[in-house]
């Protein structure tokens, strides 16, 4: 039996107000299958969020206006609360500054920038509960 893909189930929001990267992720992340929306920024993001929800939420944490971390404090207030994949320049804070803040936050996992897809993709089926299920016959 091969494996049944349920990635198309989930909805993820990739949020970056850097244009490149974030259709870059979100191109990985539509070819494994998965419903990807993309938002500019923190405001966008929660507009879209809260018009429909997103079962995952991978957003950079050096957000333009409304910083990452007020977004994912906010969002986490809504009736169905996501799960949630910081990502860092690793110019911009160190890694494990942002990993404590964002775990307080209750978020899944920290990247810094630039990441190897290879690295980021089993952090997704992990947030999301996603193991293969065989098909059956």
């Amino acid at each position: 039996m091969s494996p049944v893909n349920l990635n198309f189930l989930c909805r993820i929001l990739v949020v970056d107000d850097d244009v490149v990267s974030r259709a870059a992720l979100s191109a990985i992340l539509s070819r494994e299958g998965y419903d990807v929306v993309q938002a500019g920024n923190s405001e966008q993001a929660i507009a879209l969020f809260r018009r429909r929800p997103f079962d995952l939420v991978i957003t950079e944490l050096n957000l333009e206006g409304k910083d990452s971390f007020e977004m994912i404090a906010e969002l986490r207030r809504e009736p169905y609360c996501a799960r949630f994949i910081g990502l860092v320049r690793a110019e911009w804070m160190s890694a494990d500054f942002c990993l404590r803040k964002t775990e307080e936050l209750g978020a899944q996992a920290v990247f810094a920038k630039p990441f190897p897809p290879e690295q980021l993709l089993p952090a997704v089926r992990t947030s999301l509960g996603l193991t293969q299920v065989p098909a059956t016959d």
